[in-house]
């Protein structure tokens, strides 16, 4: 019996059975008040740095009567071990009796996104002149993260880009659109910084979140032009500005919104795309032409053996050698002439990238196509480093808080260790296997703002009562292995 042909449509979610209702309802927590309830004033081990004051900058944002709990969370959230609940959170901030106002503090952060990412954007503008003077480059991409349970608001299958040997081609959860600044470091290449994401709804899931949030549905080129637009406008520089996304994101409906905003996009091209050669001008009536009459394929240039050339590209810091092909075209998704950049990795291995502005270079193209790559690594930092998708709650603004409480705190991170030296973040003298010329990791510098917090709450009031250099050896031994 022949294979019966695998179906093209999307898988649906299946669940079981409703289970019970939670025991644990915020109506009877709310009617019934706790005689003796606790408040949490202040953090078990508090914020220092940086970090401190770009969460009470943030905190600002909020009502007074919450927002004073956002460093607390944030400062338990870089202490968390283990897997990142909400409650290894609150457990490593230390909280009290109102456990239940930090699910409140999420729910705020999810329905404020806008407004709260400020703070960060404000001050990358004022920490890097080239940013607000020379370019802008915004990064756009999705990534999904997994969960379980049909009680999960807005999830439902996606496609997994980072399938492994066990794993499907589709999973059960959310998916992140989300944007990231990127900036060059002198001496670890290029780090992309989240600042807003928004959680893309498939349709299928609209109809339950109707009655109760109103949500309408929107693609991910309409979330990411909204994004983008909101970005740049709060940015209000007079540099250049560039957007680059992979070619999913090749599309009318976001491109041509750009252009007229005076961004320059540069993505991936399909290897099939439609496009046209340059119009010649002609001297009859009626307007000009837009598109050329012969069409173009990419397969048959880049399968011609002739005609390749070869630069030095800057690859995120290392200069790489390219092999490229250059070319101008028209395409009717930009509306009009566009860069055309094929480069062959190897034999029958290649790719073609576009650039919205022919008069780019090639390798100032190749460049930004290469600078994109560091969301990808943002998207594993995320997940591994700080437990994005792992916090077990359902509401929806709550899983949009937890979502941009890992982005920020990341980008708070970042900008805490950017004036670092590679020796200051990490010391790798107890693992001689180690190179130790490797770049620090993210989670290297994590683990260095946490001692630092670690060392004003316990060590510092310690050690200028000690005198024995034993001791202090052993406390900072001790530190290490805590943080």
């Amino acid at each position: 019996m022949a294979n019966s042909k695998p179906k093209k449509a999307i898988p649906q979610a299946k669940h079981k059975t409703k289970s019970a209702s939670s025991q644990f309802d915020k109506r009877d927590r709310l009617a019934n008040r706790i005689p003796g309830r606790q408040t949490t004033e202040r953090a078990r081990v508090p914020l220092v740095g940086q970090v401190a004051s770009l969460a009470k900058s943030t905190a600002k944002l909020l009502d007074d009567r919450i927002g004073f709990r956002l460093p607390i969370l944030i400062a338990g959230i870089l202490l968390a071990k283990g897997r990142c609940t909400v409650a290894c959170w609150l457990r490593a901030a230390g909280v009290k009796g109102d456990w239940d106002r930090f699910y409140d503090l999420l729910q705020s952060i999810g329905k404020n996104t806008n407004v709260l990412m400020l703070p960060l954007l404000y001050h990358i503008m004022s920490r890097f002149a080239s940013v607000r003077e020379q370019q802008i480059i915004l990064a756009v991409d999705d990534t999904p993260t997994k969960r379980y349970g049909k009680h999960v608001e807005a999830a439902n299958v996606h496609r997994n880009p980072t399938a492994g040997p066990a794993d499907g081609e589709w999973l059960y959860g959310h998916n992140w659109v989300c944007l990231a600044l990127l900036l060059p470091h002198r001496l670890f290449g290029i780090t992309a910084l989240p600042l807003v994401s928004k959680l893309y709804v498939r349709k299928q899931s609209i109809e339950q979140l109707k009655p109760k949030y109103g949500w309408k549905f929107r693609t991910k080129h309409q979330l990411a032009l909204e994004m983008i637009v909101e970005v740049l406008r709060a940015f209000g520089a007079t540099a250049r500005k560039f957007v680059a996304f992979d070619g999913a994101y090749f599309a009318k409906e976001l491109i041509q919104p750009l252009l007229r905003e005076g961004v320059t996009v540069v993505t991936r091209l399909r290897r099939d795309a439609k496009l046209f050669d340059m119009p010649v001008m002609s001297k009859g009536k009626g307007r000009p032409r837009k598109y050329g009459k012969s069409r173009i394929s990419l397969s048959k240039r880049a399968g011609q053996r002739g005609g390749w050339q070869t630069t030095i590209v800057n690859k995120r810091g290392v200069n790489t050698e390219l092999k490229y092909k250059t070319f101008t075209a028209t395409n009717a998704v930009v509306g009009g002439a566009i860069r055309i950049v094929l480069v062959e990795y190897n034999i029958k291995n290649w790719a073609a990238y576009i650039c919205t502005d022919p008069s780019m270079t090639v390798e100032s193209i190749m460049e930004i196509v290469f600078s994109r790559w560091a969301i990808e690594e943002t998207f594993h930092d995320l997940k591994e480093v700080w437990g994005a998708g792992e916090q077990q709650v359902r509401n929806i603004w709550s899983n949009i808080g937890c979502w941009h409480l890992c982005s920020w705190i990341y980008t708070m991170v970042e900008l805490a260790s950017w004036d670092e030296t590679h020796a200051s973040i990490v010391d790798r003298s107890d693992r001689p296997w180690d190179n130790p010329n490797r770049r620090p990791s993210h989670r290297d510098r994590k683990r260095k703002i946490a001692q630092e917090m670690l060392q004003n709450e316990f060590l510092n009031p310690l050690l200028d009562d000690v005198k024995s250099e034993k001791f202090k050896r052993y406390l900072d031994e001790l530190l290490a292995l805590a943080a």
